[in-house]
């Protein structure tokens, strides 16, 4: 999905068989690096709406070291199914919260994802 600041576009869409198991929102941000703090203060304010939603499991912002990464920002939310997922990015407020005049300086590209192959860290063994 290319880089969007409509507000009816700021959610992932789903598929219309969805998973079962947990699923996790990547959602890029192109932002000015001179707006770090605008852009922070913005997603920090609409973070609390989603962490306050049933079947919400964490979140982390992410900054790119890399000086030409075309997005500044990865936003990565993990969510405990796809249903609940939909259902925070279903009410009205949600509307409000991502329709904010603020977000149209962030265009981003949000997608659903649900884990396909994961390694972990194993102890070394001495």
């Amino acid at each position: 999905m290319p880089p969007t600041i409509d507000p009816t576009k700021r959610g992932a869409t789903l598929p219309s068989d969805p998973p079962e198991g947990p699923v996790t929102l990547i959602n890029s941000f192109v932002v000015d690096p001179r707006r770090d703090e605008a852009f922070e203060a913005l997603w920090t304010q609409t973070s609390v709406y989603f962490r306050a939603q049933p079947g919400f499991v964490g979140l982390r912002l992410h900054r790119a070291v890399s000086p030409d990464a075309t997005y500044r920002y990865v936003n990565v939310a993990v969510w405990e199914s796809a249903a609940q997922f939909a259902a925070a990015h279903a009410t009205e407020e949600f509307r409000q919260v991502v329709g904010q005049p603020g977000w149209r300086e962030f265009p981003s590209s949000p997608t659903l994802y649900e884990v396909a192959i994961a390694y972990d860290a194993q102890p070394i063994a001495r």
